[in-house]
């Protein structure tokens, strides 16, 4: 299809077709970057004839990278999009490391480790150096990460004198097991562009011309990484908006999009104002809100859509009665529109905040969908086959060994045995497990468990050794046909849903010869960066419901915006009345929100909420105070003054008795458990402080009372 400009304004044209030289593109939210990159793309393929291999885009979800091969799928044929280079920083940069591992003294087979195997060894060589008594094993992975990312520490100064030694143990456990975490990848990177100059030499040829989307978004590390590509050609063209800025926790730096014109000299600049995706009080309302934050690029979002109806805000009396207001709403929106269930969408601060949500949904037979709280790579059985993957790709991973073990067996002592049996006798494992029989009493290990270790460890020889030969699916077969459905804790369930996630793409036939490599690559990838894999809301009619971070990057018509109270949104984790940059991005994260919905946003707050196990008072957020009231309609009537309307307490009140925590419940009584959900009580025991009870997804539990709050329903 060939591109046609007619339905751009003059500023879209004018950025599509300014290729050479650096451009920066100030994009406002709903304004059409998306469109304009794949535009831009397929105008440097089709009028410009810009080798597709030449284009590298980035970005920061695996999403984006799927929306945009997608869009420009349209323009391009199939063996040009198979050219272009489309991605996230990690997904494209760790291909990258793959051929040039060599450099860094790795083969390409290397283990990729996430969070959870990154906290893990820093448990051990903290408790291996003395040191699990004064620091927290996960603060200490925050810190190596952002020192990674960032060269430098967080304000924590009370760990400098040990962290180099700490760091040393990690970088060497990890070259050991010949395995890099996520933050590896773009650090060696870096490390060869800078060292290696033949290296960079020869990417910089191969990617001539560079888009980033939301370089808002970027930290140091990625910064300098695109500078070095970008140095010799001097295209790279960069879209953000210093507004959406939410990501400084991980690190993200705006004065990279700020700067961006003056470590690029010649910088072309453009605006993109216009939005098209919200009704204009929407849109008025959100630049009301950003506008109380002092440090950032001035622009003027504006549209030409309709005005459409002002911002809805509903005090509740309790958090129930928040979400009955939520789950009543939806119902009349739906009853008199045209609107479907994936139409709404529910946004709260945190994870904490969707369990009385999705209770009330539930009970109203409202279909839904909760995002980001289990990713796939959390279950169990999912973790499980990974390690056997991960083992077979890369025998000297010592970390995915030692999950394999805990597996199958608790023994600590055989299980330090085995490892420290494959660090003498140069990793040769499967040589080592067969020949246990001499130590298997010493250790206290019974034959049972010692034939089963050994039968797993044969099977994963024969994979092994036939690993280059099949693909990875074959081999996750082989897993799955000869371990685990031999095994009494994996139950048909998990076993349908370990062959439908992995063999599905098998099925399709789609990358039918990917290595176990490539494989494992992928699935990483997919899921660190990926808002959901599993996020198919345009297919499933179901409420959406996740955390204002994820919704980045979405739209819905219809968005709930939930918990609007000072110490939740704002969030309590800072000194919102000094920090002033931690409340610039806490009002840059509800601008967010806000400008997700596309024809009607309704913001709800509650005077008490229950929150991990206790009742909390609080005031409505200063966000609301910073709407103007031109723009606002109050659905309720209350004695809270905001913005000189009375808007606190509902008219309709809930008896408050029935949600209170429960001092006494009853055998037969209905209960939510913020944890295990949805309930009944069996019986009670040890004078009612012990509380047996069957979840509707968890089966029989014992609850002691004074420790764990239920709420009765």
């Amino acid at each position: 299809m060939k591109i046609c400009f007619n339905n751009l304004n003059d500023i879209q044209k004018k950025i599509i077709k300014t290729i050479h030289g650096p451009v920066l593109v100030i994009a406002g939210a709903g304004s059409g970057k998306t469109r304009v990159i794949v535009y831009r793309i397929a105008h440097m393929i089709q009028n410009m004839g810009i080798n597709p291999c030449n284009i590298l885009t980035l970005t920061f979800t695996n999403k984006s990278a799927i929306e945009m091969k997608n869009r420009i799928s349209i323009f391009i044929n199939d063996l040009e999009l198979n050219k272009l280079n489309i991605g996230t920083f990690h997904s494209i940069f760790s291909k990258i490391l793959r051929h040039e591992s060599k450099y860094i003294g790795y083969d390409s087979n290397y283990t990729i480790y996430d969070k959870k195997d990154s906290e893990n060894i820093i448990k051990k060589i903290l408790e291996k150096l003395k040191l699990d008594k004064i620091f927290n094993f996960k603060t200490i992975t925050k810190i190596i990460s952002n020192y990674k990312n960032n060269f430098s520490f967080s304000e924590n100064i009370k760990i400098k004198k040990s962290f180099k030694e700490i760091y040393d143990c990690y970088v060497k456990q990890c070259f050991k097991s010949k395995a890099l975490d996520f933050d590896d990848i773009l650090l060696y990177t870096n490390y060869i562009f800078y060292y290696f100059p033949e290296v960079l030499i020869k990417y910089q040829n191969k990617f001539k011309y560079i888009l980033i989307d939301e370089y808002q978004d970027t930290n140091i590390i990625q910064h300098n990484i695109i500078k070095h590509l970008s140095i010799k050609n001097k295209n790279i063209f960069v879209v953000g908006d210093d507004f959406q800025n939410i990501y400084t926790f991980r690190g993200a730096k705006v004065s990279n999009i700020k700067n961006f014109h003056i470590e690029y000299n010649k910088t072309k600049i453009f605006y993109l104002e216009q939005n098209y995706r919200s009704t204009d009080y929407i849109v008025k309302a959100s630049n009301k809100i950003i506008s109380f934050n002092k440090n950032q690029i001035l622009k003027n979002v504006w549209t030409n859509n309709e005005k459409g109806e002002k911002i809805k805000i509903y005090g509740a009396y309790s958090d129930r009665e928040e979400a009955q207001y939520i789950v009543e709403s939806i119902i009349s929106i739906k009853k008199n529109s045209k609107y479907q269930y994936k139409d709404f969408s529910i946004l709260y601060r945190t994870n904490s905040q969707s369990y009385i949500i999705e209770y009330v949904l539930k009970n109203n037979k409202i279909p839904y969908k909760i995002y980001g709280n289990i990713s796939l790579e959390k279950r169990k059985e999912i973790k499980d086959i990974l390690s056997y993957l991960n083992f077979i790709n890369n025998p000297n991973d010592e970390e995915s060994l030692s999950k394999i073990l805990k597996i199958n067996t608790k023994n600590k002592e055989f299980i330090n045995f085995i490892i420290k049996s494959t660090r003498e006798r140069e990793n040769n494992v499967f040589n080592i497990i067969q020949n246990i029989n001499s130590v298997h009493k010493t250790l206290m290990i019974n034959k049972k468990i010692k034939n089963k270790i050994q039968y797993i460890f044969y099977i994963l020889k024969k994979i092994f050794l036939i690993k280059n030969k099949i693909n990875a699916y074959e081999i996750i077969e082989n897993i799955i046909n000869n371990i685990f459905l031999h095994e009494k804790y994996y139950n048909n369930k998990s076993i349908v849903r370990l062959k439908y996630f992995f063999l599905q793409e098998k099925k399709l036939e789609i990358k039918k010869n990917i290595s176990i490599t490539e494989f494992l690559q992928d699935f990483y990838f997919e899921e660190k960066n990926n808002i959901s894999k599993e996020h198919e809301y345009v297919k499933n009619d179901k409420v959406s419901l996740m955390t204002v971070h994820l919704s980045k990057g979405l739209e819905f018509p219809v968005v709930f915006i939930t918990g609007l109270e000072e110490n939740i949104f704002p969030s309590t984790k800072f000194n919102l009345n000094v920090d002033t940059k931690k409340i610039e991005e806490e009002r840059r994260l509800f601008y967010v929100a806000i400008t997700r919905a596309k024809k009607l946003a309704i913001l709800t707050y509650a005077k008490y909420r229950f929150l991990w196990g206790n009742k909390k008072i609080n005031d409505p957020s200063r966000f609301i105070n910073e709407i103007s009231k031109d723009f606002i309609s109050i659905d309720n009537i209350n004695t809270k003054k905001i913005n000189n309307i009375k808007c606190f307490n509902s008219l309709k009140y809930y008896d408050e008795k029935k949600y209170n925590l429960s001092k006494i419940i009853k055998k037969g009584e209905k209960v939510f458990h913020k944890k295990f959900g949805l309930g009944i009580v069996l019986y009670l025991q040890n004078n009612n402080q012990i509380a047996t009870i069957k979840f509707q997804k968890l089966g029989v539990k014992k609850i002691l009372l004074k420790l764990n709050k239920l709420i009765t329903l």
